[in-house]
């Protein structure tokens, strides 16, 4: 919830209410009366704050200081108390003021309250409020309790990569702390119109973020813009490792205390451009990959509007749909939910410090991990992957993910809403999460050669880490708000299946005794026993809607099932019922978001799963 920001007005009123007035009609000696004992009275609180501080920052004749230098500057301390018995919210601001030969902002470090380096341009853009106040940063904000209060240390220089070439030379940098309160009421929190109402929900545990241009995560303030998918800002949260610790709004949360990130995919209705009723192999069209149109909203698309139609939720049926029609993909109708948190990389396994040991077959959700520069978790049977992932959040119903959820993610990727171009590969052979391919690839059928096996976090020749501003490209954004590991990294098993098969040699005895919302099913036909029955998909699961397809000779000279839409195309079938996603790291234009396979849903050195919450 918003906090309110109206100021307060003093008041005080008094009331003397005069009651009990009896009048007589015949003799005035018959009157009398009675007053109220006590005083009716309002006296209103105060609104003030003490600010006390020490060590004003003086830097005469200054030059670039290297972290390590900066380490011996004295901070400025101050403390901010609470005078009066009302509590309030506050916001702690740096305004740049006007000179006449003023220091650029992008040149000045700062260290707040013990936070690692940022450039003062990093942190969240404020307004102004003094008269020669030019720039505003918002550098933490929260809330105190009367008489209670809270201390703060800066350190302000010049950063070492300012070099003589810059217009750095001669200037003058002034600034001052502004700290804005206000009455603690409550009000509506941000939400951006053309969601209509699809906007964020964040449940226990989901601390709402922003990132900044450098990777780094700080608690959003949800009463200010956080997100703003016009301009593919995707609203992201975090789950913490020791979920007892606090933040306040704008405060850097360290990478370490982050157990998992997830970006939040509104509910939205799409149009169709394919139905997907493809029998057989011909040959590919590269006129069908375009940009989706989208709508964001609550209800659900309907058959008695004039271009809608009802998702046909069987296997096969696409019911009174047609091309050009909007539907509302199938995966927010069967979870109910105006929005879903998918994880924004591939699951890795807590604790693992190589490739080998993230290779474990065990039902243990205390092992989740989402986070990038981890390693993926991989060797898992089906039935694995779906307890861990079931049993990681019940309070947000957490499970793993559907065929229909990775097409929600993929469609609206290719919105206008979303990068709407490749995803660029994951082409780490490590299988470490958020790791983007140096160079697009141009070539697969089979393998493809520019792959990199590196160290957490660290760039290689052909791929580069996800702190690598570079690596934004692998996003489903282009920025660092989307979600990563969709194109490349490792196969994703998906909670979507062939009906007939008999699941128990994976671990899950029937499907039966899962609730229906948590699994996919695709119809059994005597006809559909091959790797290329399109026509079975679900429409919305990104599968059988990518058509035409064709078979092409890869370079390993082995037959490659393609899609339209330049990804690998296997269907369920009969010798491998269970669908994955995504692509492997070696397989270069066949990988992407919008390629499929199919696998037996046993224990894969090379297949992992992902984890979404339905709130």
């Amino acid at each position: 919830m918003k906090k309110n920001k109206k100021k307060i007005t003093i008041m005080v009123i008094g009331i003397i209410a005069a009651v009990g007035i009896i009048i007589g009609a015949s003799y005035a000696w018959w009157n009398t009366r009675i007053t109220q004992k006590g005083v009716n009275t309002i006296k209103s609180d105060c609104l003030k704050l003490s600010l006390v501080d020490e060590n004003p920052i003086s830097l005469e004749k200054a030059y670039p200081l290297t972290d390590k230098e900066a380490e011996e500057l004295t901070p400025y301390t101050f403390t901010i108390e609470n005078v009066c018995n009302t509590s309030i919210v506050y916001d702690v601001n740096i305004e740049v003021l006007e000179t006449e030969e003023r220091l650029k902002s992008e040149y000045i470090a700062l260290a707040f309250n013990g936070n690692k380096k940022r450039l003062l341009n990093a942190y969240p853009s404020t307004s102004p409020s003094l008269e020669n106040g030019v720039e505003s940063y918002g550098l933490a904000s929260g809330s105190l309790k009367g008489k209670e209060s809270i201390s703060y240390s800066l350190k302000l220089w010049m950063d070492e990569h300012v070099t003589a070439e810059d217009d750095a030379m001669n200037k003058e940098f002034l600034s001052k702390i502004v700290v804005n309160a206000s009455l603690n009421q409550v009000v509506e929190a941000y939400s951006e119109s053309i969601l209509n109402g699809a906007d964020p929900l964040l449940g226990d545990g989901l601390i709402p973020v922003e990132i900044g241009r450098d990777g780094t995560v700080t608690k959003a303030n949800i009463q200010n813009e956080w997100y703003r998918y016009e301009e593919k800002k995707w609203a992201n949260a975090v789950i913490l490792e020791d979920e007892s610790i606090s933040y306040k709004d704008y405060e850097v949360i360290p990478e370490e205390n982050i157990e998992s990130y997830f970006v939040w995919i509104p509910k939205y209705s799409y149009q169709l451009w394919d139905l997907g009723e493809y029998t057989g192999l011909t040959e590919i069209d590269e006129t069908k990959p375009h940009v989706i149109p989208i709508k964001f909203g609550l209800s659900n698309t309907s058959d008695s509007v004039e271009g809608e139609c009802t998702t046909p939720m069987t296997s096969g049926e696409s019911g009174n749909c047609k091309i050009g029609d909007y539907m509302t993909p199938p995966a927010f109708i069967t979870m109910g939910t105006n929005g879903l948190w998918v994880g924004k990389f591939e699951t890795g396994y807590k604790g693992a410090i190589t490739t080998a040991n993230a290779q474990v077959n065990v039902n243990d959700s205390s092992k989740v991990q989402i986070k990038p520069n981890v390693y993926s978790w991989r060797n898992i049977t089906v039935s694995n992957a779906f307890y861990s992932s079931y049993n990681y959040k019940r309070e947000l119903d957490s499970h793993m993910m559907k065929n229909t959820e990775w097409g929600a993610v993929a469609y609206l990727q290719h919105s206008k809403y979303g990068s709407a171009t490749s995803v660029r590969l994951n082409n780490n052979s490590a299988y470490i999460t958020g790791y983007a391919a140096v160079k697009e690839p141009t070539v697969g059928m089979g393998y493809y050669k520019d792959c990199e096996n590196t160290a957490v976090e660290m760039d290689g020749t052909n791929t580069i880490n996800y702190k690598n501003p570079a690596s934004q490209v692998a996003s489903t954004t282009g920025n660092y708000t989307g979600i990563y590991d969709m194109s490349g990294g490792a196969w994703e098993y998906m909670m979507s299946v062939r009906g007939d098969i008999k699941v128990g040699n994976v671990g899950i005895d029937s499907l039966n005794s899962i609730e229906k919302k948590y699994y996919e099913e695709y119809i059994f036909n005597t006809n559909s026993n091959f790797a290329n029955s399109y026509k079975y998909r679900i429409l919305g699961d990104a599968t059988g809607e990518l058509g035409p397809f064709q078979n092409f000779i890869g370079i390993s000279t082995s037959n490659v099932l393609l899609s339209s839409w330049h990804g690998r195309a296997y269907f369920v079938h009969e010798s491998q019922p269970w669908s994955e996603r995504g692509g492997l790291y070696s397989h270069g234009i066949e990988a992407g978001n919008f390629s499929f396979h199919s696998n037996d849903g046993g224990s894969q050195s090379y297949v992992t799963f992902r984890i979404v919450l339905a709130i």
